[in-house]
């Protein structure tokens, strides 16, 4: 009998233990040590990022959030603020002188067409008839090279000069010899009309009037100077 009985009581133990064993199991599926675990599933964030495989776009977003870098302004540098407004006043100066001298350059490349020619023409004017063809020919293009020796002048003598503008260069050149072409552009004119009136009166050209011929010649030399030297850079 106490043999059966510690039997019977041993079972009773192992059933409990055994039953204990399931209960523990399906009440803690999670624990550990069990077979029928299952991971915890992870729920999604609410606003996810996109990947971005562009390295372009992943340089473009670094620029965008690094913080504002200015470079420095004017005033930095220690330029004062009333010398670095514009002005509207000197910018039109500087337009208008821009223009002036443009038309300057082109009379003056047109008015080396006449020149030449009177030169050319002056060798043939002579004779004692007022109506010779020749001279007429030679004080029609004369007086239309001083026409237009003046008014490219003009152009240049009347352009606004803004203040703080060196002249420099073969501009320097250039106004030199205006000193010497000038005069004989006024000279040239006046000996010819003198030698002219001595040639319809029969005499011989004399007195100053002689001088038209190489005055017209150095007028010429200097003009054509003139333009060469602000066709070349040196």
């Amino acid at each position: 009998m106490p043999r059966r009985f510690g039997l019977k009581l041993a079972g009773i133990l192992c059933y409990c233990l055994f039953a204990a064993a399931v209960f523990a199991q399906t009440t803690n599926p999670t624990a550990p040590g069990t077979e029928n675990s299952k991971p915890t599933a992870v729920s999604p964030p609410d606003n996810p990022e996109p990947e971005n495989n562009n390295p372009n776009q992943a340089h473009q977003n670094q620029q965008t959030t690094a913080p504002n870098q200015h470079a420095p302004s004017l005033g930095d540098l220690g330029f004062p603020s009333n010398e670095t407004k514009p002005n509207p006043e000197e910018q039109a100066r500087l337009d208008k002188r821009s223009h002036m001298l443009r038309t300057h350059q082109r009379l003056g490349l047109i008015t080396t067409v006449p020149l030449v020619a009177t030169v050319v023409t002056g060798s043939f004017a002579g004779g004692r008839s007022m109506s010779s063809t020749n001279r007429d020919l030679h004080a029609a293009l004369g007086a239309t090279t001083a026409g237009l020796y003046i008014t490219t002048a003009s152009y240049a003598i009347f352009a606004p000069k803004p203040h703080g503008i060196e002249t420099r260069g073969p501009i320097r050149v250039h106004k030199a010899l205006a000193w010497i072409h000038s005069p004989g552009m006024i000279l040239t004119p006046i000996l010819g009309a003198m030698g002219f009136a001595q040639k319809s009166r029969g005499e011989k050209v004399h007195g100053i009037a002689s001088a038209h011929g190489p005055v017209a010649y150095i007028t010429a030399a200097a003009y054509g100077a003139a333009i060469a030297s602000v066709s070349f850079k040196f």
